[in-house]
């Protein structure tokens, strides 16, 4: 009788273990975009709902909760994130009756008919000199988000995180070298641990395209698309191809210096421009773009975390004409407003 509870536990403890790798690699099985709407000339939500499902997005993350939208992806089976504006950070984290109203009006009329999968509070607060107004709200804002949900009794289906720059990098090369900087290190250690105990992913903003473009002495362009054919940078046992993957080891190795090494990472950023310098060119962003979509959904994983899905999505979805900053920054788009490609990009595995 004791050699068949064994063996009954044995066989529950394996029959678990698949169902939560299976789930992993689901995660990662179709790629996510970023559905901005800094334009005049965008489609309509439910119309944005039958571009994503035609080309197999399965993902999609907005800035700021729009009714329109939540409303359009309910029943597609499409994942959502749906993130806290920087701007709503300092009434969410003074105030839990404002933390349970943001959730009750933004989230609970949606959910579940819309997959609502994360909260992301806040973009790119820390390490960032023009987000440094939002830094002492942010730990507030993420904790009052969670015991709203909590109160709302959606904490195991929807978990919540924050979005981050790679500005929190310190030293980052070789990634096993990986820290972040002295400025972030105590707000993200309490962060870090909030994930933990809740069992939500570290996100982040990984943007190849920008490490090239401010450090081209010394990154290749190759390296930067996924062009490279032989190792360009070989780390302790561990050798890189890609400049994708070396970023977000060093994430990795950022947390594990913190103490956090099992972590799940989402990228919630990575894209190319195809216009407004030099180096933002179709081509270019057709490669990149193709080459990260083949790489995510081969389930690879890093060098340092190998076989292991990167949940990961593009920015962005469209050209939008009238986001500010540089003007790279309005060709982001893998289609045009009238729902055209701004170059063929293939979704499938």
């Amino acid at each position: 009788m004791e050699f068949l509870k064994q063996h009954r536990f044995m066989f529950l403890l394996i029959f678990f273990i698949v169902i939560l790798l299976s789930s992993m690699i689901a995660d990662c099985e179709q790629i996510g975009v970023n559905y901005g709407m800094n334009g005049d000339n965008l489609p309509s939500a439910s119309d944005v709902v039958s571009l994503m499902k035609n080309n197999n997005i399965g993902k999609m993350r907005i800035f700021g909760p729009n009714g329109d939208a939540l409303r359009a992806f309910a029943n597609s089976g499409i994942e959502v994130i749906v993130g806290v504006g920087n701007s709503e950070l300092q009434a969410v984290a003074s105030s839990q009756d404002s933390a349970n109203g943001w959730v009750n009006d933004n989230i609970k009329p949606f959910y579940p008919s819309t997959n609502i999968k994360y909260i992301a509070v806040g973009n790119e607060v820390l390490g960032t000199s023009s987000n440094a107004q939002y830094v002492s709200f942010l730990v507030s804002a993420i904790k009052n988000i969670q015991t709203a949900l909590e109160n709302a009794n959606l904490q195991n289906n929807i978990k919540v995180s924050t979005a981050h720059a790679m500005t929190v990098i310190g030293t980052g090369f070789p990634p096993s070298k990986g820290t972040f900087s002295d400025t972030v290190k105590d707000s993200m250690s309490t962060i870090l641990q909030f994930l933990q105990d809740h069992g939500s992913p570290f996100m982040a903003n990984v943007y190849p395209y920008f490490s090239y473009d401010g450090n081209r002495d010394s990154i290749s362009l190759e390296y930067a698309l996924f062009k490279s054919t032989s190792p360009v940078v070989t780390d302790r046992d561990l050798s890189y191809t890609n400049l994708f993957d070396a970023m977000v080891d060093t994430l990795l190795s950022a947390m594990e210096s913190l103490g956090h090494s099992h972590l799940p990472i989402v990228i919630t950023e990575s894209g190319w421009p195809s216009a407004g310098k030099d180096v933002a060119t179709i081509e270019n962003a057709q490669t990149y773009n193709n080459n990260l979509i083949k790489h995510v959904l081969s389930n690879d994983g890093t060098p340092k975390r190998p076989g292991s899905g990167i949940e990961t999505y593009i920015f962005a979805l469209f050209n939008e004409n009238k986001k500010e900053g540089d003007e790279t920054e309005k060709h982001f788009g893998l289609f045009n407003p009238d729902e055209q490609p701004a170059y063929p990009v293939n979704f499938s595995p």
